[in-house]
C-alpha cells in the first residue's frame, strides 16, 4: 500500500497534527508527509511471522505509535492496558527471551500493606502467534480479593498506514463468546477471546474483567488469544512449522561473540520464515523484517538465501523456485513487469506483483549459480534453466550491446557502482551454467561481461583528499557521481576489478571516512551534508558492512576485512547479537555506545543471516561440487582466534572446518565424494 491524502477506505483518521504536503520522491513517486513516520528503536519487538508484537517495557499496549500486536501485515489488536484493583501494575522488567516470545514483570502495592514488599506479582508472556498468559501471585502475608480487568481494542489498519502517518479511531467492540470482537471496513474481523471466560465483558468500554480472591502464596491464571480472520476471498503468507530449511551449525571462536552472533541471527531469521504461496508449500522465503516489512520481498529473499548456502541448498531452492513461478512473462510498464525479470513485491493478501527492484534478476542468477557451486540437486538445477534462460535475456537486454554501455535505474537514470558489480557477477555465474548444461551462449556473455568490468574500471574511477575510490554511480550524461560509498563494498567479491583497483578498495573502505569504527557509513563523512542519521547515505547498514568484510576476504584483503568486522563486532553486544537493519553512522569515541537508528528493521533477514559468509570467507572455503572439488584456504591468522564451524554442509553432506591459531585449515568429518584441497 502506497500512503495517501487520506486514510485507508473506511477509516476515520484521527490525527490531530497538520495535515503535510505532497512531495516528489525518487523515482517520481508521491508521498504524503502527515505526522512523522513513528518510531520503535526502543521498543520490544517479537516475531513469529506472519504475527508480531511491539510494545514498551511495561508490557501495556495503549494504542500509541505502532504499538500492538499484528498479524500479516494488520493491527489485530491496538490496546491491552490490564489493572489489578483499578490500578495498573507498577513494570520490573520487559525482555524478548525468544525470537516469538516476550516476557513482562510487573508488581501491585497497597495501601495497607505492612511491609515494603509487593503483594502481588504479575507476570505477563506474550506470543507473536496472537497468545498472552497473565499470572498474578499474591506474595503477601494475608488473602486479597480485588477484580483483574483488561481494556482492549483494535482498530485493524495496515502497518503501512501506520507507517505512512495515520492514527485511525479504533473500532467498536462487541460482545462474542468468551470474549471481544472487531470488524474492520473491509471485512477483516477479529477475536480476543479468554480462558477462563471472564465474568463480565463490556463491549461499550471494551473491558474483560475477572473477580479474583487469592490466599497467600496462591495464584491465579488467564490465557488470551487473538483470532484474525482474514478478509474473504484473500489469503496471506502461511505461518512455517518445524525445523527451518537449514542445517543447524555448531560454531566455536575464541571470541564467543561470533557464536553468539550466529546463534541470534539463525533464531531470528527461522522467525521471519513464511510459506507465501499455497501451490508451493515447500518454497519458504523470510520476511524482509520487523516491525516494518513483515512481508517476504524478492530481493531480500534471494540474499538471504545466498548467505545460507553453507547450511544446505533447500532454503534457496524454495526461494530460486517461488521466485521463477512468478517471473516477467509480457511488459507492463505499470507494474516494471518485462520479460524474464525477477520480482521483489511479491504482494499480500491479493495484492499486485511488481518487479520495482533492479537488481533481483542479476542476484536470482548469481543464486542459481553459487546454489548450483554447493551442491544444488541436478534436478533442481535442470528445472531452473528455463528461468536462467529468461532471466540472462532481461539482463542482456538491460545491459545493452555496447561495450560502454552500463546497467541503469531506467532508461535515462544512473548506473549505480553495485549494481554494474551484480550484474558482472550474475554474468559470470549464468555463463558456467550455461557451459557446464551444454548450452549456448557461455561465451559470448562471459566476453560481454569482461566487456562490462573493463568500461566499469575507467568510467567509475575517481579521487579525492582520501585517495582512490570508485563512483558511487554514473549520473545519466555518464559522469561519475563524486562521493565515495560503502556500494564500494559488493566491489572486491563480484571480481569486476582487478588487482589495483581492488587494493585501492581495501584502502578506502578502512579510512575513516567511511569506517566509523561500528561498521561501514553509507557515504563519506566528508560529503557535504553528510549526516549520521540519514538512511540515504549516512546510516551504517549490517548487510553492507559484511558484504564487504566477506569481499575483501575472498579478494586477498584479510586486514582490510578484520578491522571492519571488529567494529560491526563490538557493536553486536549493544544490540543484544540482534544486529539491526542499520544503526548511526557516528564516530566511535571510547566509552560511547553505538548509536540506534529509530526507524531501522531489528530483525532483518538480511542482517541476520549476513555473518554467514562472512565465517565462511575467513575460512576460506570455496566450493565447486560440480566437479567434487572443495577448496579451503583461509588467509591466514584471525583477530577472532580460532574458528571451528561444524555441520556445514556441501551436495548434502556435512562437513567441519577448524581454522587454528596460525590460521591453519583443518577439514573434518569430509564426505568421500569430495576432495578437499589446503
Amino acid at each position: 500500500m502506497r500512503p495517501d491524502a487520506s486514510p485507508p477506505s473506511g477509516w476515520t483518521d484521527v490525527t490531530t497534527a497538520p495535515r503535510g504536503t505532497w512531495e516528489k520522491g525518487e523515482a517520481g513517486a508521491v508521498t504524503v508527509s502527515t505526522i512523522p513516520h513513528p518510531v520503535a528503536h526502543d521498543a520490544l519487538v517479537c516475531v513469529d511471522a506472519p504475527g508480531m508484537v511491539i510494545s514498551g517495557r511495561d508490557g501495556q499496549l495503549r494504542g500509541q505509535g505502532v504499538e500492538g500486536m499484528y498479524h500479516d501485515g494488520r493491527r489485530t489488536l491496538s490496546r491491552n492496558v490490564l489493572t489489578l484493583g483499578g490500578i495498573e501494575p507498577e513494570p520490573l522488567s520487559g525482555h524478548v527471551v525468544a525470537a516469538g516470545t516476550v516476557r513482562y514483570l510487573a508488581m501491585r502495592r497497597f495501601a495497607a500493606d505492612t511491609t515494603p514488599d509487593p503483594a502481588l506479582v504479575v507476570e505477563r508472556t506474550r506470543f507473536a502467534d496472537g497468545r498472552e498468559r497473565i499470572v498474578v501471585r499474591n506474595t503477601g502475608r494475608r488473602p486479597l480479593s480485588f477484580p483483574v480487568e483488561v481494556v482492549l481494542g483494535a482498530d485493524l489498519i495496515p502497518l503501512d498506514a501506520l507507517r505512512a502517518g495515520f492514527r485511525p479511531a479504533e473500532l467498536p467492540a462487541r460482545v462474542a463468546a468468551a470474549g471481544l470482537g472487531w470488524s474492520a471496513p473491509d471485512g477483516m474481523s477479529v477475536r480476543a477471546v479468554s480462558e477462563p471466560a471472564p465474568d463480565t465483558a463490556l463491549a461499550a468500554t471494551a473491558t474483560l474483567r475477572w473477580d479474583v480472591a487469592l490466599e497467600p502464596a496462591r495464584s491465579w491464571a488467564v490465557e488470551l488469544r487473538v483470532l484474525a480472520e482474514p478478509v474473504p476471498g484473500r489469503s496471506g503468507p502461511r505461518a512455517v512449522s518445524g525445523r527451518p530449511p537449514w542445517s543447524e551449525p555448531r560454531v566455536r571462536c575464541d571470541d564467543v561473540r561470533v557464536a553468539a552472533w550466529v546463534d541470534q541471527g539463525l533464531r531470528d531469521l527461522r522467525a521471519l520464515l513464511v510459506v507465501p504461496d499455497p501451490d508451493l508449500p515447500t518454497a519458504v522465503l523470510p520476511a524482509v523484517g520487523a516491525p516494518w516489512q513483515l512481508a517476504p520481498a524478492g530481493r531480500d529473499a534471494l540474499w538471504t538465501a545466498r548467505m545460507s548456502l553453507p547450511l544446505g541448498t533447500r532454503f534457496a531452492s524454495g526461494v530460486l523456485r517461488l521466485l521463477a513461478s512468478r517471473q516477467g512473462v509480457r511488459s507492463r510498464p505499470r507494474v516494471g513487469e518485462e520479460v524474464g525479470r525477477i520480482p521483489h513485491t511479491l504482494g499480500r493478501g491479493g495484492e499486485q506483483v511488481r518487479y520495482d527492484c533492479a537488481g533481483s534478476t542479476a542476484l536470482f542468477v548469481t543464486l542459481l549459480g553459487e546454489a548450483w557451486r554447493w551442491g544444488l540437486p541436478a534436478a533442481e538445477t535442470a528445472a531452473l534453466l528455463p528461468a536462467l534462460g529468461r532471466a540472462l535475456g532481461h539482463l542482456t537486454r538491460t545491459l545493452g550491446e555496447r561495450p560502454g554501455d552500463f546497467v541503469r535505474l531506467g532508461p535515462a537514470g544512473p548506473a549505480p557502482c553495485e549494481l554494474q558489480a551484480q550484474t558482472y557477477e550474475a554474468a559470470r555465474h549464468g555463463a558456467a551454467l550455461l557451459d557446464a548444461h551444454d548450452l549456448p551462449g557461455g561465451a559470448a556473455l562471459r566476453e560481454r561481461a569482461e566487456q562490462l568490468a573493463a568500461a566499469f574500471r575507467r568510467a567509475f574511477r575517481a579521487e579525492d583528499a582520501a585517495g582512490e575510490y570508485y563512483a558511487a554511480a554514473l549520473d545519466p550524461g555518464g559522469r561519475p557521481i563524486p562521493v565515495a560509498s560503502s556500494a564500494m563494498g559488493h566491489l572486491p567479491g563480484s571480481g569486476i576489478l582487478d588487482d589495483t583497483g581492488s587494493e585501492a578498495v581495501a584502502r578506502r573502505l578502512t579510512a575513516p571516512d567511511l569506517d566509523c569504527g561500528w561498521g561501514l557509513r553509507g557515504t563519506s563523512a566528508r560529503t557535504p551534508g553528510y549526516h549520521p542519521l540519514a538512511v540515504r547515505g549516512g546510516v551504517v547498514r549490517t548487510h553492507d558492512t559484511c558484504v564487504a568484510v566477506a569481499g575483501l576476504a575472498e579478494a586477498g584483503h584479510p586486514h582490510a576485512a578484520q578491522r571492519l568486522f571488529a567494529g560491526l563486532l563490538d557493536a553486536a553486544p549493544w544490540f543484544q547479537y540482534r544486529l539491526p537493519e542499520m544503526h548511526a553512522g557516528e564516530q566511535r569515541v571510547e566509552g560511547h555506545a553505538p548509536v540506534a537508528h529509530p526507524l531501522a528493521c531489528r530483525p532483518l533477514a538480511r542482517a541476520a543471516g549476513a555473518i554467514l559468509p562472512v565465517l565462511v570467507a575467513f575460512a576460506g572455503i570455496r566450493p565447486d561440487a560440480p566437479t567434487g572439488r572443495v577448496v579451503v584456504r583461509p588467509s591466514g591468522p584471525l583477530d577472532i582466534g580460532e574458528l571451528e564451524l561444524r555441520d556445514l554442509r556441501i551436495a548434502g553432506n556435512p562437513f567441519t572446518v577448524r581454522v587454528n591459531r596460525t590460521g591453519q585449515p583443518i577439514v573434518e568429518e569430509a564426505p568421500e565424494s569430495l576432495q578437499f584441497s589446503t
